[in-house]
C-alpha cells in the first residue's frame, strides 16, 4: 500500500506498529474537511480558483501557495516543541513573555477543537515526551492547544521529524481540496471575465 510506503519514509529506520499506522492515518484524515462551515483560507482559494475556471492542478497549486507561517504552520509548531520540550514550563513562559507561543488558539475555532479532543482520547497510549510537554503547557495557556499542536506533538513522539510533520495533514487536506473543487465545479457556473461582457455588449 502506498500509505505504508509514505509512513515508512517519514519514520525512517523505525518500523511503525499497527497503532502508529492508525495514528498516522488519523493525522491525515482529520484534516480532510474543516470542522466548521466557513472554509479556511487555503480551501477558500481552491474554491475560488475552481469557480474562475482553473483546472485541478492549478486550483490545488493556489491552495498550496497559501500555506505559510500564518496558515497551517505545523512544521514551525513542531520545531518549537522539539526545541523546547525539555524545558521547565515556567522557564519557557518567562522566556516567551509577551510573545505568541505557537500551537495554541485558533482564529476560527473558539474553545476546544473537536479534532484535538478526538486525537487526545484515542491515542493517549502513544503520548511521549513531546505530547506530555504540550499537555502541561496547555494548562498554563489562556487558550487550548490547536490541531497543529497535537499533530506536531504526536508526530514527533512517533518518529516523524519536525521538517516532515506537515505532510500527512497536507495529504488529507489535498483530498479535501479535490472534493471541494468538484463540488464547486458542479454547483457554480464558470465565472465570465468582465472583458467578455464588454465584448458581448459591443
Amino acid at each position: 500500500m502506498i500509505f505504508n510506503e509514505i509512513v515508512n519514509y517519514l519514520t525512517g529506520d523505525s518500523i511503525p506498529s499497527n497503532d502508529q499506522l492508525e495514528l498516522f492515518s488519523e493525522l491525515s484524515s482529520v484534516f480532510i474537511e474543516f470542522p466548521i462551515d466557513n472554509e479556511p483560507p487555503s480551501s477558500a482559494v481552491v474554491a475560488l480558483a475552481a469557480n474562475c475556471g482553473a483546472d485541478l492542478p492549478n486550483a490545488i497549486a493556489s491552495g498550496l501557495n497559501c500555506i505559510t507561517d500564518e496558515h497551517l504552520p505545523i512544521r514551525q509548531i513542531a520545531e518549537f516543541i522539539s526545541n523546547n520540550h525539555t524545558k521547565d514550563i515556567n522557564e519557557l513562559l518567562s522566556e516567551n513573555n509577551g510573545k505568541k507561543i505557537p500551537g495554541f488558539g485558533h482564529p476560527s475555532i473558539k474553545g476546544e477543537d473537536p479534532r484535538v479532543l478526538h486525537l487526545k482520547c484515542k491515542f493517549k497510549h502513544l503520548f511521549g515526551d513531546h505530547m506530555k510537554f504540550s499537555v502541561l503547557l496547555e494548562e498554563s495557556m489562556p487558550v487550548p492547544m490547536n490541531i497543529g499542536c497535537i499533530i506536531a506533538s504526536l508526530s514527533l513522539d512517533n518518529g516523524i521529524e519536525s521538517k516532515n510533520c506537515l505532510f500527512l495533514p497536507l495529504l488529507g487536506r489535498s483530498f479535501g481540496w479535490l472534493k471541494l473543487y468538484n463540488k464547486t465545479k458542479n454547483k457554480f457556473s464558470k465565472v465570465v471575465p468582465s472583458f467578455e461582457n464588454i465584448k458581448n455588449e459591443s
